[in-house]
C-alpha cells in the first residue's frame, strides 16, 4: 500500500513545488482563478457569468413573471387556459355574491343576558353555534332604541362608578371592564331592577 500524499496547493498553483507555468493544469488554474479585470460576480463556468455560454445574463426578471415561460400570467403561472376558466369563475361567484347587511351595533351586556337566557332555556353552559347565531339574530331583527342623551349620561356615569368600585377591590383597570361587561354596571354596584339597592 503507498503512503497518501498531501499537497499544500492544488495542481497548477503558481505556488506548487512543481508548477509550470505552460502544463494545462497551470493554464486551467489560471482561467478559474486569475481575473485579469478584477473581481468576478459569478465563479468561473457558473450559469450566470458573462463568460459562460449560453449564460443566463440577458433573461430580463420582471416581478412575477417566469422568463422562461413568458406565456404564464404573472405571480399566478397559470396557462393561458387556466387564467380563462379562472376569470369565468370568478365572473360566476361575482354574479352571485350578494351584499352583506350592515348589522347595528349591539351593548355587551343586552348580548351577555341574552346569552343566559338561552342558556337556561337549553338547560346546559355550552350553545351550538346555531343557538349563537340564533341568539344574535333575534337581537339585530329587534329595532335600536334611541338613547337620550341623559340616558346616556347616566349609563356612563354607573359604569364608571362600577369602575371605581372593581379597582377599589383590587381588579386592575382591564381586569374591572371584563367584569362590567360580562355582569353589568348595575350588578356590579348592587343596584336591582326597581333601582333600589
Amino acid at each position: 500500500m503507498s503512503p497518501q500524499v498531501e499537497y499544500d496547493f492544488p495542481p497548477g498553483h503558481p505556488a506548487r513545488f512543481d508548477f509550470d507555468p505552460e502544463s494545462a493544469d497551470a493554464k486551467e488554474w489560471a482561467r478559474k482563478n486569475v481575473s485579469a479585470l478584477g473581481d468576478r460576480d459569478f465563479p468561473v463556468d457558473h450559469p450566470k457569468a458573462a463568460d459562460t455560454p449560453g449564460n443566463t445574463n440577458a433573461l430580463t426578471w420582471e416581478a412575477g413573471v417566469d422568463p422562461h415561460n413568458p406565456h404564464r400570467e404573472p405571480h399566478t403561472g397559470r396557462t393561458p387556459e387556466q387564467a380563462a376558466g379562472a376569470e369565468v369563475l370568478s365572473a360566476i361567484a361575482s354574479a352571485r355574491a350578494l351584499e352583506s347587511p350592515v348589522l347595528q351595533p349591539v351593548d355587551a351586556a343586552e348580548v351577555n343576558a341574552a346569552l343566559d337566557e338561552k342558556r337556561r332555556a337549553v338547560k346546559r353552559d355550552l350553545l351550538t353555534p346555531e343557538e349563537y347565531s340564533e341568539v344574535l339574530a333575534v337581537i339585530q331583527s329587534k329595532p335600536r332604541t334611541v338613547e337620550s342623551e341623559q340616558a346616556i349620561r347616566e349609563r356612563i356615569e354607573k359604569q364608571h362608578l362600577a369602575l371605581g368600585a372593581l379597582m377599589g377591590r383590587g381588579y386592575t383597570r382591564s381586569g374591572a371592564f371584563e367584569v362590567i361587561a360580562r355582569e353589568g354596571a348595575d350588578k356590579v354596584l348592587g343596584i336591582s331592577a326597581g333601582g333600589g339597592k
